[in-house]
């Protein structure tokens, strides 16, 4: 505290003058920081000021920020500051044959995408993959995709069944079209890929018949073939083992719309028309030429006719169409009685 002495007007003015220099230093040195610039590409630079708006600071330290750039201010109490520039980089994006350039400082190959404006369709990548980070000297390639199909319809020949007979035993080269082949149709649908304008790849996604191919029937020669389709006792066509006896007499074919025999049965290949007084009807019967060149198989009795009851035939086997009736002629046959 100053004193009061001579000349004490003197001295007065002169303690307030000091007290005010302090007072005055006191205060600035409260307000003065010491502030931290830096960027990331290692500038570095001291300040000693009360500034704190980042970009008078910047200014000050002749370290400034550019485009894209983020600049970070942290003051820590009255006396300590940094302010750290984030430099940014350039990611370059490959999209729709053309490059654009974007500055990113830290992000994802999506939010790289999002900053150039460049949307993605559906099936669309990238390369490297959205979640993944860039960098400095990052390339994102992004490759555009789409899917298209077609469907192609396709001939599925048809295919031709024989069908062996004995009965052309008198003309061995006779062939008979019992059912004209008729090509069918199949529908093929292929999904292709195309990537960036290019194919990359077709997979077949579905095969589907639209139309059945019908098969061609031909009824041909072949030595010993039965013309009836049943079996014997044993499950197969050939000549029984075992029978009660055998007749001989005359065979002759005949056609019928009708569809039923006199016994009430049903009338086909396999089916025959006897005198019900020699051969009952329903009795299972196998029925060859004498001479073993045709061979009408398995029959089952079931019809009968004035020829027959008169005795002037054995036996008249059906057949299923008028002509085959007629290539049969008469024919000498033995009749074995199977059961």
């Amino acid at each position: 505290m100053c004193e009061q002495k001579p000349g004490r007007h003197r001295a007065l003015a002169m303690c307030l003058l000091s007290l005010g220099l302090v007072l005055t230093l006191m205060m600035t040195t409260v307000s003065i920081r010491v502030t931290y610039v830096t960027d990331s590409n290692g500038a570095k630079q001291l300040l000693l000021t009360s500034e704190s708006d980042p970009t008078r600071l910047m200014s000050l330290s002749g370290i400034e920020a550019e485009e894209g750039d983020r600049v970070y201010y942290t003051a820590f109490g009255d006396s300590l500051a940094t302010l750290n520039i984030e430099r940014a980089f350039t990611v370059t994006i490959e999209a729709d044959g053309q490059e654009t350039p974007v500055k990113m400082v830290y992000g994802t190959v999506a939010e790289a995408l999002e900053k150039a404006g460049i949307t993605l369709g559906p099936d669309d990548y990238t390369v490297p993959a959205l979640d993944s980070l860039v960098g400095i000297g990052s390339k994102v390639e992004v490759h555009r995709v789409r899917y298209e199909e077609t469907v192609e319809y396709q001939t599925i020949p048809y295919e031709t069944e024989y069908v062996y007979t004995s009965l052309y035993f008198r003309d061995t080269d006779r062939v008979t079209t019992v059912q004209a082949g008729a090509d069918g149709q199949r529908a093929i649908t292929t999904r292709h890929r195309w990537v960036d304008g290019e194919l990359e790849n077709s997979i077949v996604t579905d095969v589907t018949t639209t139309v059945e191919p019908k098969d061609a029937l031909i009824k041909t020669y072949g030595a010993g073939a039965p013309v009836s389709p049943m079996t014997g006792p044993d499950g197969t066509t050939n000549p029984p083992s075992s029978y009660s006896q055998v007749l001989t007499g005359k065979a002759t074919g005949y056609y019928s719309r009708t569809g039923r025999g006199a016994s009430g049965l049903g009338l086909g290949y396999g089916t025959v028309a006897v005198d019900p007084d020699v051969i009952p009807y329903g009795t299972l019967l196998y029925i060859t030429s004498t001479d073993g060149k045709f061979v009408y198989g398995y029959a089952l009795a079931t019809d009968t006719g004035i020829a027959l009851q008169d005795g002037q035939i054995l036996v008249d086997l059906f057949y299923e169409t008028y002509a085959e009736s007629v290539i049969n002629g008469a024919i000498n046959v033995n009749v074995y009685v199977v059961g």
